[in-house]
């Protein structure tokens, strides 16, 4: 019986491994966590996060690849990694940054969540 392989992410690029991965990670938002993290796994189960997904054996290959940890399953490194971007002036991932959002019944000139000033329609 062939001996199964699997494809996991280094800081050099993908590469075949009789060993499976221990952490698995985001493709387009450059995150890592644990394989049983909550949040992975709400996203799993909707359908979503099963083409972006990468596998990496050790952390150290996650933040070689420049990959960040996750705030969920990995809050402390997470913190630590987040301090570290603010210290440098590096810019957060764009998810944590505010978005401009229609608020429900707001009229099309009424947008919230920006540094914009507020129009309203009289």
């Amino acid at each position: 019986m062939p001996k199964k392989s699997y494809t996991l992410l280094s800081p050099t690029g993908p590469y075949q491994s009789p060993i499976p991965g221990t952490l698995g990670g985001h493709r387009r938002l450059k995150l890592f966590g644990r394989l049983d993290c909550p949040s992975a796994l709400r996203a799993l189960a909707r359908g979503g996060y099963k083409t972006p997904r990468v596998f990496f054996l050790h952390e150290g290959d996650a933040w070689g690849a420049g990959y960040r940890p996750c705030g969920v399953c990995m809050r402390d490194k997470y913190l630590v990694w987040k301090a570290a971007q603010a210290e440098r002036g590096g810019s957060l991932p764009a998810r944590s940054k505010p978005s401009a959002t229609r608020r429900r019944g707001a009229s099309a000139l009424e947008v919230v969540g920006t540094a914009a000033t507020t129009l309203k329609v009289a």
